[in-house]
């Protein structure tokens, strides 16, 4: 028979296991309320810091591009005359008619390319090869000062646009030496149905005297550079390049108006300077002095992206 004493030590023990039971099980219980909150945190953490790293990143990509209009362009070609106008004086007419001819069978030389994806990459450079008939002119294409027109021009090299085309204008004044090309008429009115936006230069160095018309001051376009030609005349007709591109042969003035989209890479300027030395067949009457084409035909007969 169980005595008191033995009842009383029974007693003490289950009670005593019962405590150590809720004990354990209060300490479980705590254990698990922890790791559930550590992982409530670590996950509203997780979820923060991936929302907060992806709009970081977001933001960076957003500042590597830019957006750009290319608008569409009409055919110079069709603004043409059929005949040679009434006012035009009678000694003129025989030279007008030999013009007007001329401009009509370079028509059919006349090309178009689709437009280039309207948003662009804002720094970086494109190696460009143009492979003239004089030589071959590396070009290095420089997006960040004009990144539109550096989108327009890899674009067209890469639709084969300049392929097989001439460099139907240069320049030899005092203050202006440049090799005009980009024309698939070799007239100097054609481009591919589209025009780029302006992006002048803003770091040229200025010379002379303010333009007493537009206001804009001469600036140095320096040796090597690859410009946009346009027709912007100091600003008055804004958004007018496209694929006309000149070359600067030796530093040259002009206006602040010319889209920058690289440079003729070193090899490449004993080109120019031989094409330069072989001088040019002056223009039509009423033309710029020292203005004309090159004696050396100058074709680019490959333009490519390397």
């Amino acid at each position: 028979m169980t005595t008191n004493e033995e009842r009383r030590e029974a007693a003490k023990r289950k009670l005593e296991e019962r405590l150590e039971t809720e004990r354990l099980a209060r300490r479980k219980r705590k254990i698990v309320i922890a790791s559930v909150s550590t992982a409530v945190v670590v996950a509203v953490v997780a979820t923060v810091t991936a929302v907060v790293v992806k709009k970081i990143m977001d933001d960076r990509e957003a500042a590597r591009w830019t957006s750009c209009a290319f608008e569409d362009s009409p055919s110079r070609f069709d603004q043409l005359p059929d005949q040679v106008p009434d006012n035009v004086p009678a000694d003129q007419r025989p030279q007008y008619q030999a013009e007007l001819d001329e401009l009509k069978a370079a028509a059919k030389n006349e090309r178009q390319s689709p437009k280039p994806d309207e948003k662009v990459l804002k720094s970086g450079t494109e190696q460009a090869t143009f492979t003239t008939t004089q030589g071959v002119l590396p070009i290095t294409l420089e997006r960040d000062g004009a990144p539109c027109n550096v989108a327009a021009v890899t674009s067209l090299i890469e639709n084969k646009f300049y392929d097989d085309t001439t460099c139907h204008r240069m320049t030899t004044s005092d203050k202006l030496k440049i090799l005009q090309c980009g024309d698939p008429t070799g007239t100097g009115m054609s481009g591919p149905g589209w025009t780029s936006p302006d992006e002048p230069p803003t770091d040229l160095q200025k010379v002379g005297q303010p333009d007493p018309m537009s206001g804009s001051q001469p600036v140095v376009y320096p040796r090597g550079t690859v410009a946009i030609a346009n027709s912007s005349q100091g600003g008055q007709n804004p958004n007018t390049g496209s694929s006309q591109l000149f070359i600067v042969i030796n530093d040259s003035e002009l206006g602040p108006d010319y889209s920058i989209v690289g440079k003729v890479d070193e090899p490449g300027l004993a080109v120019l300077d031989k094409v330069y030395a072989g001088g040019i067949t002056p223009g039509p009457a009423g033309s710029q002095p020292g203005d004309g084409k090159p004696k050396l035909p100058v074709t680019i007969e490959t333009a490519t992206i390397d």
